[in-house]
Protein backbone atom coordinates (compact mmCIF):
# COMPACT_ATOMS: atom_id res chain seq x y z
CA UNK A 1 0.00 0.00 0.00
CA UNK A 2 1.71 3.27 -1.08
CA UNK A 3 1.49 6.12 1.54
CA UNK A 4 -1.52 7.92 3.31
CA UNK A 5 -4.06 5.97 0.82
CA UNK A 6 -6.33 6.03 4.48
CA UNK A 7 -6.96 9.55 5.95
CA UNK A 8 -9.03 9.99 8.78
CA UNK A 9 -11.50 13.70 8.85
CA UNK A 10 -12.41 14.69 12.06
CA UNK A 11 -13.97 17.47 13.65
CA UNK A 12 -10.61 17.83 16.28
CA UNK A 13 -8.31 15.99 17.29
CA UNK A 14 -7.06 14.31 19.83
CA UNK A 15 -9.78 15.18 22.14
CA UNK A 16 -10.14 14.07 25.48
CA UNK A 17 -13.34 12.29 26.11
CA UNK A 18 -13.03 10.62 22.62
CA UNK A 19 -10.25 8.16 23.47
CA UNK A 20 -12.26 5.50 20.91
CA UNK A 21 -11.44 7.60 18.05
CA UNK A 22 -7.48 7.59 18.87
CA UNK A 23 -8.02 3.59 20.27
CA UNK A 24 -9.05 2.80 16.15
CA UNK A 25 -6.41 4.90 15.20
CA UNK A 26 -3.29 3.15 17.00
CA UNK A 27 -5.02 0.14 16.60
CA UNK A 28 -4.51 0.34 12.16
CA UNK A 29 -1.39 1.95 12.62
CA UNK A 30 -0.48 -1.59 14.79
CA UNK A 31 -1.50 -3.51 11.19
CA UNK A 32 0.89 -1.46 9.26
CA UNK A 33 -1.30 0.92 7.81
CA UNK A 34 -0.18 4.33 6.80
CA UNK A 35 -2.52 7.33 7.86
CA UNK A 36 -3.12 11.16 7.83
CA UNK A 37 -5.06 12.99 9.74
CA UNK A 38 -7.16 15.82 8.93
CA UNK A 39 -8.62 17.73 12.00
CA UNK A 40 -11.17 20.87 10.52
CA UNK A 41 -10.48 22.87 13.76
CA UNK A 42 -7.88 23.29 16.40
CA UNK A 43 -7.57 21.09 19.12
CA UNK A 44 -9.32 22.43 22.73
CA UNK A 45 -6.88 23.15 25.67
CA UNK A 46 -7.14 20.14 27.85
CA UNK A 47 -4.71 17.29 28.69
CA UNK A 48 -4.41 14.41 26.19
CA UNK A 49 -3.97 10.94 27.02
CA UNK A 50 -0.77 9.30 27.18
CA UNK A 51 -0.78 6.72 24.48
CA UNK A 52 -1.11 9.86 21.65
CA UNK A 53 2.40 9.53 22.10
CA UNK A 54 2.42 6.36 20.28
CA UNK A 55 0.75 7.73 17.17
CA UNK A 56 2.95 8.10 13.56
CA UNK A 57 0.53 9.74 11.90
CA UNK A 58 0.54 13.88 11.35
CA UNK A 59 -2.42 15.59 12.42
CA UNK A 60 -3.29 18.22 9.70
CA UNK A 61 -5.65 21.23 10.89
CA UNK A 62 -7.66 22.57 8.25
CA UNK A 63 -7.34 26.36 7.76
CA UNK A 64 -10.73 28.22 9.01
CA UNK A 65 -13.24 27.76 5.96
CA UNK A 66 -13.30 31.98 5.99
CA UNK A 67 -9.44 32.09 4.65
CA UNK A 68 -10.21 28.99 2.05
CA UNK A 69 -9.84 30.29 -1.31
CA UNK A 70 -13.00 28.24 -3.49
CA UNK A 71 -12.49 30.53 -6.49
CA UNK A 72 -8.44 29.37 -7.09
CA UNK A 73 -9.88 25.25 -7.05
CA UNK A 74 -13.05 25.94 -9.29
CA UNK A 75 -10.96 28.12 -11.72
CA UNK A 76 -7.70 26.44 -12.26
CA UNK A 77 -6.21 23.61 -14.54
CA UNK A 78 -9.35 21.57 -13.43
CA UNK A 79 -11.99 24.01 -13.85
CA UNK A 80 -13.80 21.67 -16.80
CA UNK A 81 -14.30 19.50 -14.49
CA UNK A 82 -15.05 20.15 -11.17
CA UNK A 83 -17.82 23.30 -12.19
CA UNK A 84 -19.91 20.65 -13.24
CA UNK A 85 -19.49 18.46 -10.13
CA UNK A 86 -20.05 21.38 -7.74
CA UNK A 87 -23.20 22.58 -9.50
CA UNK A 88 -24.53 18.90 -9.42
CA UNK A 89 -23.50 18.36 -5.46
CA UNK A 90 -24.80 21.56 -4.81
CA UNK A 91 -28.27 20.93 -6.65
CA UNK A 92 -28.43 17.41 -4.76
CA UNK A 93 -27.71 19.09 -1.25
CA UNK A 94 -29.31 22.75 -1.18
CA UNK A 95 -32.65 20.97 -0.32
CA UNK A 96 -31.83 19.25 2.45
CA UNK A 97 -31.01 22.46 3.82
CA UNK A 98 -27.77 22.43 5.44
CA UNK A 99 -26.99 25.21 6.87
CA UNK A 100 -23.14 25.32 6.55
CA UNK A 101 -22.87 23.83 2.81
CA UNK A 102 -20.82 26.76 1.54
CA UNK A 103 -18.30 26.33 3.89
CA UNK A 104 -18.28 22.52 4.03
CA UNK A 105 -18.09 22.93 -0.05
CA UNK A 106 -15.06 24.80 0.36
CA UNK A 107 -13.33 22.17 2.82
CA UNK A 108 -14.02 19.70 0.40
CA UNK A 109 -12.56 21.87 -2.41
CA UNK A 110 -9.35 22.11 -0.34
CA UNK A 111 -9.11 18.74 0.56
CA UNK A 112 -9.39 17.46 -3.14
CA UNK A 113 -6.10 18.64 -3.51
CA UNK A 114 -4.79 17.72 -0.48
CA UNK A 115 -6.20 14.18 -0.47
CA UNK A 116 -4.57 14.01 -4.43
CA UNK A 117 -0.92 15.85 -3.17
CA UNK A 118 -0.92 13.16 -0.24
CA UNK A 119 -2.20 9.81 -3.00
CA UNK A 120 -5.48 9.76 -0.14
CA UNK A 121 -7.71 6.46 -1.54
CA UNK A 122 -10.22 6.62 1.06
CA UNK A 123 -11.49 8.94 4.14
CA UNK A 124 -13.45 8.17 7.31
CA UNK A 125 -15.35 10.18 9.55
CA UNK A 126 -16.43 9.52 13.39
CA UNK A 127 -19.84 11.22 13.50
CA UNK A 128 -22.44 11.47 11.08
CA UNK A 129 -22.11 15.39 11.36
CA UNK A 130 -20.77 17.82 9.07
CA UNK A 131 -17.33 16.34 8.77
CA UNK A 132 -19.16 13.42 7.04
CA UNK A 133 -20.86 16.03 4.67
CA UNK A 134 -17.48 17.26 3.91
CA UNK A 135 -16.22 13.77 3.62
CA UNK A 136 -19.56 13.75 1.15
CA UNK A 137 -18.78 16.49 -0.67
CA UNK A 138 -15.31 15.63 -1.25
CA UNK A 139 -16.30 12.26 -2.88
CA UNK A 140 -19.32 14.01 -4.93
CA UNK A 141 -15.76 16.36 -6.25
CA UNK A 142 -13.99 13.59 -7.36
CA UNK A 143 -11.95 12.72 -4.34
CA UNK A 144 -11.64 9.48 -2.50
CA UNK A 145 -14.51 7.08 -1.11
CA UNK A 146 -15.49 7.70 2.50
CA UNK A 147 -17.04 5.57 5.34
CA UNK A 148 -18.41 6.95 8.66
CA UNK A 149 -18.45 5.85 12.24
CA UNK A 150 -22.26 6.64 13.52
CA UNK A 151 -22.31 7.06 17.20
CA UNK A 152 -25.19 8.16 19.44
CA UNK A 153 -25.69 12.40 18.95
CA UNK A 154 -25.41 12.21 15.33
CA UNK A 155 -28.42 9.69 15.20
CA UNK A 156 -30.38 10.20 18.32
CA UNK A 157 -30.96 13.89 18.47
CA UNK A 158 -33.99 15.47 18.10
CA UNK A 159 -32.17 18.17 16.25
CA UNK A 160 -30.81 15.30 13.65
CA UNK A 161 -32.42 15.27 9.92
CA UNK A 162 -33.25 11.61 8.67
CA UNK A 163 -33.10 13.26 5.30
CA UNK A 164 -29.42 14.37 5.69
CA UNK A 165 -28.37 11.21 7.58
CA UNK A 166 -29.84 8.85 4.10
CA UNK A 167 -28.09 11.14 2.09
CA UNK A 168 -24.60 10.66 3.97
CA UNK A 169 -25.12 6.96 4.53
CA UNK A 170 -25.85 6.22 0.56
CA UNK A 171 -23.48 7.83 -0.60
CA UNK A 172 -20.70 6.36 1.49
CA UNK A 173 -18.84 3.29 0.88
CA UNK A 174 -19.88 1.67 4.38
CA UNK A 175 -21.06 2.89 7.54
CA UNK A 176 -19.78 1.11 11.04
CA UNK A 177 -21.93 1.79 14.04
CA UNK A 178 -20.79 1.00 17.47
CA UNK A 179 -24.30 -1.51 18.53
CA UNK A 180 -26.81 -3.49 17.53
CA UNK A 181 -29.54 -1.19 18.97
CA UNK A 182 -27.92 1.88 16.94
CA UNK A 183 -27.92 -0.67 13.82
CA UNK A 184 -31.74 -1.31 13.70
CA UNK A 185 -32.50 2.05 14.87
CA UNK A 186 -30.66 3.98 11.94
CA UNK A 187 -32.09 1.01 9.54
CA UNK A 188 -35.38 2.64 10.63
CA UNK A 189 -34.54 5.79 9.83
CA UNK A 190 -33.09 5.48 6.50
CA UNK A 191 -33.79 4.17 2.87
CA UNK A 192 -33.20 0.25 1.64
CA UNK A 193 -30.55 1.56 -0.19
CA UNK A 194 -28.64 3.69 2.87
CA UNK A 195 -29.87 0.62 5.05
CA UNK A 196 -28.01 -1.81 3.04
CA UNK A 197 -24.27 -0.07 3.90
CA UNK A 198 -24.63 -0.11 7.63
CA UNK A 199 -22.59 -2.49 9.84
CA UNK A 200 -21.88 -3.13 13.52
CA UNK A 201 -18.62 -3.24 14.92
CA UNK A 202 -17.76 -2.79 18.69
CA UNK A 203 -15.30 0.18 19.80
CA UNK A 204 -12.11 -1.42 20.73
CA UNK A 205 -9.51 -0.58 23.65
CA UNK A 206 -6.31 -2.14 24.88
CA UNK A 207 -6.69 -4.70 27.15
CA UNK A 208 -3.68 -4.73 28.44
CA UNK A 209 -3.73 -1.06 29.04
CA UNK A 210 -6.23 -1.32 31.66
CA UNK A 211 -4.96 -4.94 33.49
CA UNK A 212 -5.34 -4.72 36.91
CA UNK A 213 -2.15 -4.83 39.06
CA UNK A 214 -1.35 -5.84 42.30
CA UNK A 215 -3.45 -3.15 44.32
CA UNK A 216 -5.60 -3.23 47.06
CA UNK A 217 -9.21 -1.75 46.02
CA UNK A 218 -10.41 0.90 48.59
CA UNK A 219 -13.58 -0.96 51.14
CA UNK A 220 -16.17 1.09 49.50
CA UNK A 221 -15.73 3.61 46.93
CA UNK A 222 -17.76 4.24 44.46
CA UNK A 223 -16.38 5.75 40.86
CA UNK A 224 -17.98 7.22 38.08
CA UNK A 225 -16.20 8.78 35.17
CA UNK A 226 -17.44 10.73 31.59
CA UNK A 227 -18.51 14.04 30.09
CA UNK A 228 -20.67 15.96 33.06
CA UNK A 229 -23.82 16.05 30.46
CA UNK A 230 -27.77 15.43 30.72
CA UNK A 231 -27.07 11.63 28.92
CA UNK A 232 -24.32 10.89 31.65
CA UNK A 233 -26.96 10.13 34.25
CA UNK A 234 -24.90 12.16 37.31
CA UNK A 235 -28.00 13.43 38.39
CA UNK A 236 -29.38 10.43 38.96
CA UNK A 237 -26.13 9.07 40.72
CA UNK A 238 -25.88 11.64 43.22
CA UNK A 239 -29.35 11.71 44.35
CA UNK A 240 -28.48 7.85 44.38
CA UNK A 241 -25.62 8.31 46.55
CA UNK A 242 -27.72 10.96 48.60
CA UNK A 243 -30.21 7.73 49.44
CA UNK A 244 -27.28 5.61 50.30
CA UNK A 245 -26.03 8.10 52.66
CA UNK A 246 -29.50 8.59 54.53
CA UNK A 247 -29.96 4.40 54.73
CA UNK A 248 -26.23 4.56 56.65
CA UNK A 249 -24.23 2.95 53.74
CA UNK A 250 -20.67 3.49 54.30
CA UNK A 251 -19.43 4.76 51.24
CA UNK A 252 -16.89 7.51 49.68
CA UNK A 253 -17.69 8.53 45.70
CA UNK A 254 -15.58 10.03 42.56
CA UNK A 255 -16.64 11.70 40.08
CA UNK A 256 -14.25 12.08 36.86
CA UNK A 257 -14.31 14.91 34.49
CA UNK A 258 -15.56 17.58 32.96
CA UNK A 259 -18.74 19.10 30.91
CA UNK A 260 -21.14 21.82 30.16
CA UNK A 261 -23.03 20.92 33.64
CA UNK A 262 -20.26 20.78 35.95
CA UNK A 263 -21.64 23.80 37.61
CA UNK A 264 -25.03 21.62 37.77
CA UNK A 265 -23.23 18.62 38.92
CA UNK A 266 -21.24 21.00 41.78
CA UNK A 267 -24.43 22.34 42.62
CA UNK A 268 -26.10 19.14 43.43
CA UNK A 269 -23.60 17.56 45.29
CA UNK A 270 -23.62 20.63 47.32
CA UNK A 271 -27.50 20.43 47.95
CA UNK A 272 -27.29 16.62 48.93
CA UNK A 273 -25.09 17.22 52.18
CA UNK A 274 -22.89 15.25 49.88
CA UNK A 275 -19.23 17.16 49.74
CA UNK A 276 -17.16 15.24 52.41
CA UNK A 277 -18.44 12.11 50.65
CA UNK A 278 -17.97 13.00 46.99
CA UNK A 279 -15.04 14.06 45.04
CA UNK A 280 -15.38 15.65 41.80
CA UNK A 281 -12.17 15.49 39.83
CA UNK A 282 -11.89 17.54 37.04
CA UNK A 283 -10.74 16.56 33.40
CA UNK A 284 -8.27 14.06 33.81
CA UNK A 285 -5.91 11.30 31.71
CA UNK A 286 -6.46 7.69 31.05
CA UNK A 287 -3.39 7.34 33.42
CA UNK A 288 -5.34 8.95 36.26
CA UNK A 289 -8.47 7.08 35.07
CA UNK A 290 -6.85 3.94 34.77
CA UNK A 291 -5.29 4.18 38.55
CA UNK A 292 -8.95 4.92 39.54
CA UNK A 293 -10.55 2.03 38.38
CA UNK A 294 -8.04 -0.05 40.21
CA UNK A 295 -8.10 0.96 43.67
CA UNK A 296 -11.86 1.57 43.19
CA UNK A 297 -14.79 -0.55 44.65
CA UNK A 298 -17.42 -0.45 41.65
CA UNK A 299 -18.23 1.70 39.02
CA UNK A 300 -22.10 3.19 38.17
CA UNK A 301 -22.85 5.31 35.16
CA UNK A 302 -26.78 5.43 35.34
CA UNK A 303 -26.88 6.34 31.68
CA UNK A 304 -30.49 7.66 30.32
CA UNK A 305 -32.03 9.65 27.32
CA UNK A 306 -32.07 13.32 27.24
CA UNK A 307 -34.29 15.81 27.05
CA UNK A 308 -32.95 16.35 23.22
CA UNK A 309 -33.35 12.51 22.43
CA UNK A 310 -29.42 12.40 22.84
CA UNK A 311 -27.74 8.88 24.54
CA UNK A 312 -24.58 7.12 25.27
CA UNK A 313 -24.43 4.00 22.51
CA UNK A 314 -21.37 1.77 24.03
CA UNK A 315 -19.49 4.01 26.76
CA UNK A 316 -15.96 3.42 26.20
CA UNK A 317 -15.60 4.42 30.59
CA UNK A 318 -17.83 0.54 30.90
CA UNK A 319 -15.50 -1.10 28.40
CA UNK A 320 -12.63 0.15 30.32
CA UNK A 321 -13.95 -0.66 33.63
CA UNK A 322 -14.64 -4.07 32.68
CA UNK A 323 -11.11 -4.81 31.33
CA UNK A 324 -9.97 -3.17 34.91
CA UNK A 325 -11.86 -6.40 36.39
CA UNK A 326 -14.09 -3.56 37.86
CA UNK A 327 -17.70 -4.62 38.81
CA UNK A 328 -20.20 -2.08 36.92
CA UNK A 329 -24.00 -0.85 37.27
CA UNK A 330 -25.53 1.05 34.42
CA UNK A 331 -28.91 1.43 32.45
CA UNK A 332 -30.83 -0.83 29.64
CA UNK A 333 -30.28 2.27 27.35
CA UNK A 334 -28.73 1.86 23.72
CA UNK A 335 -25.88 -0.67 23.45
CA UNK A 336 -25.16 -0.32 27.08
CA UNK A 337 -26.87 -4.25 27.76
CA UNK A 338 -24.17 -5.69 25.27
CA UNK A 339 -21.49 -3.92 26.98
CA UNK A 340 -22.98 -5.56 30.35
CA UNK A 341 -24.12 -8.54 28.82
CA UNK A 342 -27.83 -7.82 29.33
CA UNK A 343 -27.74 -8.27 33.36
CA UNK A 344 -24.72 -11.06 33.23
CA UNK A 345 -21.61 -9.24 33.09
CA UNK A 346 -22.77 -6.21 34.98
CA UNK A 347 -26.00 -4.72 36.86
CA UNK A 348 -28.69 -3.22 35.29
CA UNK A 349 -30.47 -0.56 36.81
CA UNK A 350 -34.02 1.18 35.85
CA UNK A 351 -33.06 4.38 33.63
CA UNK A 352 -33.65 7.53 35.38
CA UNK A 353 -35.01 5.63 39.19
CA UNK A 354 -32.70 7.00 42.05
CA UNK A 355 -34.14 4.00 44.30
CA UNK A 356 -32.81 1.48 41.70
CA UNK A 357 -29.20 2.87 41.13
CA UNK A 358 -28.97 3.52 44.87
CA UNK A 359 -30.10 -0.84 45.47
CA UNK A 360 -27.67 -1.83 43.04
CA UNK A 361 -24.82 0.21 44.52
CA UNK A 362 -25.86 -1.35 48.17
CA UNK A 363 -25.91 -4.32 46.91
CA UNK A 364 -22.55 -4.51 45.17
CA UNK A 365 -20.98 -2.70 48.56
CA UNK A 366 -22.71 -5.60 50.67
CA UNK A 367 -21.66 -8.62 48.45
CA UNK A 368 -18.41 -9.29 47.81
CA UNK A 369 -18.85 -12.82 45.88
CA UNK A 370 -20.92 -10.83 43.73
CA UNK A 371 -18.51 -8.17 42.45
CA UNK A 372 -16.09 -10.61 41.98
CA UNK A 373 -18.62 -12.80 39.93
CA UNK A 374 -19.56 -9.39 37.99
CA UNK A 375 -15.83 -8.54 37.41
CA UNK A 376 -14.73 -11.82 36.15
CA UNK A 377 -17.59 -12.30 33.47
CA UNK A 378 -17.39 -8.65 32.90
CA UNK A 379 -13.22 -9.37 31.48
CA UNK A 380 -14.49 -12.46 30.16
CA UNK A 381 -16.96 -10.25 27.72
CA UNK A 382 -14.44 -7.77 27.07
CA UNK A 383 -11.87 -9.84 25.96
CA UNK A 384 -14.27 -11.56 23.42
CA UNK A 385 -15.89 -8.29 22.20
CA UNK A 386 -13.82 -5.01 22.49
CA UNK A 387 -10.22 -6.24 21.93
CA UNK A 388 -9.13 -3.41 19.66
CA UNK A 389 -6.66 -5.47 18.01
CA UNK A 390 -9.79 -7.78 16.63
CA UNK A 391 -11.70 -4.86 15.85
CA UNK A 392 -8.87 -3.12 13.96
CA UNK A 393 -8.81 -6.30 11.81
CA UNK A 394 -12.55 -6.35 11.09
CA UNK A 395 -12.25 -2.51 10.06
CA UNK A 396 -8.66 -3.16 8.72
CA UNK A 397 -10.41 -5.60 6.56
CA UNK A 398 -13.15 -3.02 5.16
CA UNK A 399 -10.90 -0.60 4.50
CA UNK A 400 -8.73 -2.82 2.59
CA UNK A 401 -11.48 -4.14 0.06
CA UNK A 402 -12.51 -0.27 -0.25
CA UNK A 403 -9.08 0.73 -1.50
CA UNK A 404 -8.72 -2.41 -3.28
CA UNK A 405 -11.97 -1.21 -5.17
CA UNK A 406 -10.92 2.28 -5.70
CA UNK A 407 -7.27 1.58 -7.20
CA UNK A 408 -9.11 -1.15 -9.90
CA UNK A 409 -11.78 1.58 -10.89
CA UNK A 410 -8.63 4.23 -11.06
CA UNK A 411 -6.65 2.17 -12.94
CA UNK A 412 -9.81 1.10 -15.68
Amino acid sequence: MSANRLAYLLKKFPRLSETFVLNEILGQEALGRDLHVFSRRTRDAEPTQPQLARLRAPIEVLPPSSEIDPWSELFGDEADELLPRVRALVGELRPLGHARLPSLVAEALWLRRRARELDVRHVHVHFATDSAVTARCLHALGGPTYSITAHAKDIYRDTVSPRVLDDLVAHAAFVVTVCDANVDYMRSQVSSRAAAKIRRLYNGIDLELFRRPAVERRPAQILSVGRLVEKKGFDVLIDALGLLAERNVAFEAVIAGDGEDRALVAARVEARGLAARVRLTGPIDQTAVRALMHESTLFCLPCKIGADGNRDALPTVLLEAQAAELPCISTPVSGVPEILDHGRAGLLAVEGDVVSTADAMQRLLAEPATRARLAERGLEHAREHFDVRKTARVLGEWFDEVVSESTCTSST
